[in-house]
């Protein structure tokens, strides 16, 4: 009996023993799923933020090349003799966005999750700034290569949007077009680094004293 007493005993202890395992198996896994649960939540809520700020950044930036262009009609006009702009073509003229592109680009430094998004924004309001350089430096002391800085530095901002718009994709999880490449809209290898492009064309545009 003794034996048997043991046996039972030790049978009550193993389904104690397996119950409360159980239960703390059931709760361990509650706590899991809530966990995900709520970081699903919290990614799907600052996914939205990130697409509104990515969002905000590219309107900006079109502003800004809406701005480049009008500063550049300008410049075309005064090498023409044009000394005077007309209260229509103020009026006409697009105010800077520059404050906006830089609040823009706050908000996505500070929200991004994926690291390219954040430098080539960074590097896309550096170009612009070169741009105003550039435009400067038409100006006061125009020069043979000044078109070909034009044109470069507008096919950097291009390429630099390029690596923006893939990784605002890549950020929030919607991968390249179903049949597009994998590094949509990138779709062309470099013999150089963008990086590197842009340091030399900067080191050509002239500076102020």
């Amino acid at each position: 009996m003794p034996a048997q007493e043991t046996s039972a005993l030790t049978l009550a202890l193993v389904a104690g023993g397996f119950a409360s395992f159980g239960v703390l198996a059931k709760i361990a896994y509650d706590a899991v799923i809530a966990r995900r649960t709520s970081n699903k939540e919290s990614l799907e809520r600052f996914a939205t933020e990130r697409r509104e700020a990515y969002e905000r950044f590219l309107d900006a930036v079109q502003r800004e090349r809406k701005y480049q262009g009008a500063l550049r009609g300008l410049l075309n006009a005064h090498r023409q003799g044009k000394t005077e702009i007309t209260d229509e073509e103020q009026a006409a003229f697009p105010d800077s966005p520059m404050p906006d592109l830089v609040a823009a680009l706050d908000q996505v430094q500070r929200l991004a999750r994926v690291y390219s998004v954040i430098t080539a924004a960074d590097a896309i309001v550096r170009l612009f700034v070169d741009m105003d350089r550039a435009s400067r430096a038409a100006l006061e002391t125009p020069g043979p290569n000044d078109e070909i800085t034009w044109f470069l530095l507008h096919r950097l901002v291009e390429d630099r949007i390029s690596e923006f718009v893939h990784g605002y994709r890549e950020d929030l999880g919607l991968g390249h077009p179903v049949g597009g490449p994998k590094r949509f809209p990138i779709v062309e290898k470099r013999p150089v680094s963008l990086e590197h492009s842009e340091r030399v064309l900067r080191g050509h545009i002239p500076r102020r004293p």
